[in-house]
């Protein structure tokens, strides 16, 4: 008998849980049941049938009303039970005759440790069954660090909409550290097969041709790797997935940067730098063919620089570095870097670091950067990955560089002054410390050492 009373009092607390879900709201001075339930979208009746106990002619300011939430038994198939003192996953799962290993996996738990409080999901009959069917069209990725949907996204590869669809309960929200995120199966299993991709996001309207030009990809290639996509015309931040080998992921071959002071193409720079064409070609395969304006940012493989080294005299170090091509009349132009030393202030406030021929200055994200001179915007876009979102400022007698931006702030032409906020502090390359990447270099893009002319680097 006491069996069947048992029983009888699970299955009243399953329907009970199964048929209404609150969620709850404070009455503030002046609101009437009329007014509350028409900004909930429910009706007066609704709203005194979850609350009981009211007044309905008279709300009391500050008490706390259950309005209900319309969920389905397909959406709602488990009850909740708020663990007591004493209570073990063990106790609970033989309380409710489920299996502790079905509890521990429904509630996503990585261990059988529970706490006084804490609120434990209950599965109903044959939910565990079906979870596990769901469960083996996607994977899970626990969250390691507070990050968003779009940042695990980017950090796995997949599109940011297809992990809003499997989680519609994360979207826009952050995520901390042990989050259990749904993540497709199917493009695991894709990775595995075929090659990687990454996601890239459109900046203004286009095809997948156009895609496919920009980033030097075959169109075929595209569409394969997006099929709803084909032939559509594609709106500012479509998410489209674009293989990893076409980004080339980071040359293995050492290399420096060289921006462009005027028209050209990369035969042009190639005959100037004394480097080869081809090898410019594969450093750049999204410029190849293509007129560069001035201000675009072209990768030269650094062995070249250090051939240069092995046969040249012992000179001042801005000498040791200035271009093999550059007349004689101009060689003596870098000791006449026109910036007193010490004389500009920090884009940011934050710890300076050196990185190769600038600096990392590390604070926190979102924070303003700002120009250290006044001049003219020649660069403003995040077409080289490994430096994100960057702007770069010809201030006539030098050029300053700020990458790894989250957004940019100015666009190409525009004038700013000593100070004017140009970006906001992003992370490094997509990564969790954020940072600012800060170079300098004299008329011909030969690199200054950001710390002999910024202020209070030390």
């Amino acid at each position: 008998m006491k069996k069947k009373v048992f029983i009888l009092s699970i299955s009243l607390l399953f329907g009970t849980a199964f048929s209404q879900e609150c969620k709850y709201h404070k009455v503030k001075s002046g609101e009437t049941l009329e007014k509350i339930a028409k900004n909930y979208g429910v009706s007066v009746q609704e709203l005194i049938k979850a609350n009981k106990n009211i007044d309905p002619n008279k709300l009391k300011v500050g008490e706390n009303l259950c309005i209900p939430q319309k969920i389905s038994a397909k959406t709602r198939d488990y009850a909740v039970y708020k663990v007591k003192k004493g209570d073990t996953l063990y106790s609970i799962a033989k309380k409710f005759g489920v299996d502790v290993q079905e509890l521990k996996s429904f509630n996503n738990l990585e261990s059988e440790k529970i706490i006084e409080g804490q609120e434990i999901k209950i599965p109903a009959k044959g939910t565990v069954k079906k979870q596990r069917r769901e469960t083996q069209e996607y994977g899970t990725y626990v969250v390691q660090k507070g990050a968003r949907l779009e940042h695990i996204a980017k950090k796995l590869g997949v599109s940011q909409r297809e992990l809003e669809e499997l989680n519609p309960e994360l979207k826009g929200k952050w995520l901390t550290k042990g989050t259990v995120v749904k993540v497709p199966k199917q493009e695991q299993k894709k990775e595995k097969r075929e090659e990687s991709y990454t996601v890239y996001k459109i900046k203004k309207g286009g095809r997948l041709e156009h895609v496919a030009e920009r980033l030097g990809v075959p169109k075929e290639e595209l569409e394969r790797l997006n099929p709803e996509l084909k032939g559509k015309w594609l709106s500012a931040g479509t998410e489209v997935k674009v293989p990893v080998k076409a980004e080339k992921k980071e040359p293995k071959v050492p290399y420096k940067t060289y921006v462009v002071q005027r028209g050209a193409k990369l035969e042009h720079v190639a005959k100037k730098l004394g480097v080869s064409q081809k090898e410019l070609e594969e450093l750049n395969p999204g410029l190849k063919g293509k007129w560069l304006t001035k201000g675009t940012v072209v990768k030269v493989p650094l062995k070249v620089e250090e051939k240069r080294h092995a046969v040249r005299p012992v000179e001042k170090p801005l000498e040791e570095r200035k271009q093999e091509s550059t007349p004689k009349t101009e060689a003596e132009m870098p000791r006449e870097v026109k910036i007193s030393k010490n004389s500009l202030p920090m884009p940011v406030d934050g710890r300076v670091s050196k990185n190769g021929r600038g600096i990392n200055i590390s604070t926190d994200c979102g924070k303003p950067v700002r120009a250290v001179d006044s001049g003219r915007v020649i660069y403003s876009g995040g077409d080289l990955k490994a430096y994100g979102n960057m702007v770069i400022v010809d201030h006539g007698d030098f050029i300053s560089i700020y990458a790894y931006n989250e957004k940019n702030l100015v666009k190409r032409g525009d004038r700013v002054s000593s100070g004017q906020q140009i970006a906001l502090v992003g992370r490094r390359n997509e990564g969790e410390e954020c940072m600012l990447y800060f170079e300098l270099r004299n008329k011909e893009g030969v690199p200054l050492d950001p710390t002999e002319y910024i202020r209070n680097t030390q």
